[in-house]
């Protein structure tokens, strides 16, 4: 197995490099992966998506803002310490979710609170 090392400037590609590109880049946890964008959908959002896409980006301001502040920000990283024990050994059937992130666990936790609120 062969292991690559950049010495590359960029580190992180992401998004495409025109905008009548077909390929799309995307980093995750370190890694690069290539997609190809065969039929992307142009039509009108369902009201659906719409919703989930604002619940979204509810969650994600509502994380910035408690990550700013010092206090919820111990309470979010005691929470996320207990989740990354509780689910150290899951099985791959597992239904329960193992979030890589801080950020990621925070924006769950809190999506799940608005979802179950509305």
């Amino acid at each position: 197995m062969a292991s690559v090392v950049t010495s590359s400037p960029i580190q992180n590609l992401s998004g495409k490099f025109t905008w009548k590109e077909k390929i799309a880049y995307r980093t995750r946890n370190g890694r690069t992966h290539v997609y190809a964008i065969l039929n992307p959908y142009k039509g009108e959002l369902a009201e659906s998506r719409k919703a989930a896409i604002s619940l979204f980006a509810e969650a994600s301001r509502r994380c910035t803002e408690e990550m700013r502040d010092s206090d919820r920000l111990a309470y979010w990283q005691a929470e996320y310490r207990k989740h990354l024990k509780r689910t150290k050994n899951l099985s791959p059937d597992s239904r329960i979710k193992r979030y890589s992130t801080l950020r990621g666990f925070i924006i769950a936790s809190l999506s799940a609170t608005l979802k179950a609120n509305r």
